[in-house]
């Protein structure tokens, strides 16, 4: 987006978020993400359950006191009252609570952008899709990990045939770093992601395997046909599953599997994907995020680097520095929001935004993820039988 179209803007885009306070894990990297490129600007927000704990979280990020709400219901209703209301809200709360948050926004005319995973169940993500595609609004899920330039490389050579017809598509996201790998001993002290109660026993297929999933269709451009599940867990103490194995057939031809983990012992994030066409394989680790590796059949590895003018122009689309000076994933979450801004400007000023909104992760992206994780449930429970995914 050139200077001249944001100057026809004239401000920054304004956003509310409900969660993301004091306390929330991912909230200080929306905080980051947001601000990044200077398109957003946090002025509203409904930061905590806790009105203490919201009104301090908007106070340390400078939201004036009158824009600081109880709750999503009295934010949703009084900003979309005010002359300056916010363009987007941002939801950040665990994924129970996604439907009805998201409902109170688009029936008032605002744009979303939601945390995965999108919703608690599939039906819940049915009907979530339904009600972003009736209001027209923008959503996009933060399925952040499609914002590295070197994943959108990947992408493109993928879709130019560089690898040949996909065969194979591995990804995993196994991490055992303490927080995941160990229970603790006193069960108040669980993050919502280790309790039952939040999306039930399979969550580890909404918290990791959706990014995982995710990824797998964002390079191969496919989607799963069919799955066969087998769930675990391990952790002492543990009401969840906390490793999940899927084997997954696309609607292509091609195959794959799905490795999520929360006891990979020793693992920090442990996300990566390899791709194997009937040319050449493609592969990229997330903790060596500048390079992704290409290796024909029968030729040496070729390692391409974020940053040159040789990749791809969805690459350098999302390139802030040159090579050798690595980014991460801060900006690559950052990458989201900023696609989102500028579709949001360029809806605003009656510019086609397509452009923006091709690479961002959508309301029908996480309708795609439920519906995996629902099959994934039933393959476990009768045994590992391939189950199909559901196209309702």
């Amino acid at each position: 987006m050139d200077n001249e179209t944001i100057r026809r803007f004239g401000r920054r885009v304004r956003l509310g978020m409900v969660g993301g306070g004091e306390g929330s894990i991912i909230g200080e990297t929306h905080m980051l993400a947001l601000r990044a490129d200077g398109l957003c600007e946090l002025v509203a927000g409904a930061l905590s359950s806790r009105p203490e704990v919201a009104r301090a979280s908007a106070a340390r990020q400078m939201i004036a006191p009158d824009r600081s709400y109880d709750s999503y219901a009295e934010m949703a209703e009084r900003e979309a009252a005010r002359s300056d209301r916010i363009d987007a809200v941002v939801i950040a709360t665990p994924p129970d609570s996604h439907l009805d948050i998201a409902r109170h926004f688009l029936s008032r005319g605002f744009d979303v952008i939601c945390e995965k995973p999108m919703t608690r169940d599939a039906l819940e993500a049915l009907e979530l899709s339904q009600l972003v595609h009736d209001s027209a609004r923008l959503f996009c899920l933060t399925h952040c990990y499609t914002g590295y330039p070197m994943v959108r490389q990947a992408r493109d050579m993928v879709q130019a045939g560089v690898i040949g017809k996909a065969r194979m598509i591995e990804v995993e996201f196994a991490p055992g770093e303490p927080g995941t790998a160990i229970e603790p001993e006193n069960p108040d002290e669980r993050h919502w992601r280790f309790r039952e109660g939040s999306m039930g026993k399979a969550a580890i297929l909404g918290e990791v395997g959706s990014h995982a999933y995710n990824i797998a269709c964002f390079i191969g451009g496919s989607r799963a046909e069919a799955v066969s599940a087998t769930l675990a867990t391990f952790a002492d103490r543990r009401e969840v599953y906390d490793n999940a194995y899927v084997t997954v057939r696309y609607q292509d031809g091609a195959q794959g599997r799905l490795w999520s983990s929360y006891v990979a012992s020793g693992n920090d994030m442990g996300l990566k994907f390899r791709i194997f066409g009937d040319k050449a394989g493609l592969g990229w680790d997330q903790e060596s995020p500048e390079t992704l590796v290409h290796k024909p059949i029968g030729e040496p590895a070729v390692v391409l680097a974020r940053g040159y003018g040789s990749t791809s122009q969805a690459s350098r689309a999302v390139t802030r520095f040159r090579a050798g000076f690595p980014e991460g994933y801060g900006l690559a979450f950052a990458n989201l929001y900023t696609d989102f801004a500028k579709a949001l400007i360029a809806r605003e000023l009656g510019i086609p935004n397509e452009q923006y909104l091709r690479e961002l992760p959508s309301v029908d992206d996480g309708l795609e993820g439920m519906r995996l994780i629902e099959a994934a449930i039933a393959s476990h429970g009768s045994g590992g039988d391939w189950a199909r995914l559901s196209n309702r």
